[in-house]
């Protein structure tokens, strides 16, 4: 059975590779009468792959390296050709449009790439990657600006409504790769769990980094001893909005009514009918928590299925 699985799997990635020279060269390959042991031909094939996709540009270079196509140490002739500086404190932002971005997307961003250090790479028809090169490492709140500099252009002067993704800089050439999958990975915890914002720092998304990791099983264990997933699956999307106003204003009727433009009075009637339905009174702390992950691996279930 174990074979079975293998020689899949090896047709599955063999069949993947053969694809992406196919796309990269033009010319359509097959493998006949190969004297080479399976794994040897799957890592032949990727040789050849990184080969023609690497070599046209420094974007592609990168996309290869971040996607860990292109290990460290095949890299050494890229960075020599491209003059990248390896001891550069660098930032990955990742950035996800909602529908295909534009050709006017991608030289709207490249105008903010100024210094030669700088890279845009394309990763697919909705995701872009920008690797912004800095002088001193910034501040969090010059990171902000710099993630609202780019929404703020896409959406004015593109038309094209993203949300990014970041993680914290990065000073050894080495972890690239790794801030790269941080980032992809935080883009889609926040659109799981935090889907109404823009913007998402994987650092600081701690409950929804937890909850990612949960299997599935125990999720739904834990909400069919909370709160039924049948219940959830009854609420509106006004209570839904009402009640994360409710927890981001830290239980606060007051705060929440004044958001919200609704009488405080029209808050409690609200709050108590998701009380009678649920048997969880929000405006309590202990009932507010429980609600509050319920909610979060309600949506986390929802994404994954």
């Amino acid at each position: 059975m174990k074979g079975t699985s293998f020689f899949m799997d090896y047709e599955s990635k063999k069949e993947k590779l053969l694809e992406q020279l196919s796309k990269a060269t033009g010319i359509n390959f097959e493998i006949a009468d190969s004297e080479l042991s399976d794994e040897d031909t799957l890592n032949k094939l990727k040789e050849m792959v990184v080969r023609f996709n690497v070599l046209d540009s420094k974007s592609s270079f990168y996309r290869a390296f971040l996607t860990r196509e292109l290990a460290y140490s095949d890299a050494a002739a890229y960075i020599h050709r491209f003059h990248i500086d390896e001891d550069s404190i660098r930032m990955i932002f990742y950035l996800e449009s909602q529908s295909d971005y534009s050709k006017e997307a991608v030289s709207l961003l490249k105008s903010l790439l100024q210094d030669s250090q700088d890279a845009l790479i394309q990763i697919d028809a909705k995701h872009l990657a920008l690797i912004v090169h800095f002088d001193t490492e910034p501040s969090s709140d010059e990171i902000l600006q710099y993630c609202h500099e780019y929404l703020d252009m896409l959406e004015s002067e593109a038309f094209t409504s993203f949300k990014l993704a970041y993680d914290l800089p990065v000073k050894k050439f080495t972890d690239l790769p790794a801030s790269f999958k941080d980032v992809v990975i935080g883009m889609r915890i926040g659109n799981i769990f935090r889907s109404s914002d823009h913007i998402y720092s994987y650092s600081t998304l701690g409950l929804g980094r937890l909850l990612f990791n949960i299997p599935d099983d125990e999720v739904e264990t834990y909400l069919n001893n909370h709160i039924n997933i049948d219940i959830l699956a009854q609420l509106d999307a006004e209570t839904l909005n009402l009640l994360e106003a409710f927890f981001d204003n830290d239980l606060s009727l007051a705060e929440t009514s004044r958001k919200m433009f609704i009488h405080r009075n029209t808050l409690i009637y609200r709050l108590d009918k998701f009380a009678d339905l649920t048997g969880y009174d929000v405006r309590k702390f202990s009932d507010a928590i429980t609600v509050k992950l319920s909610l979060m691996l309600y949506n986390y279930i929802r994404a994954t299925k």
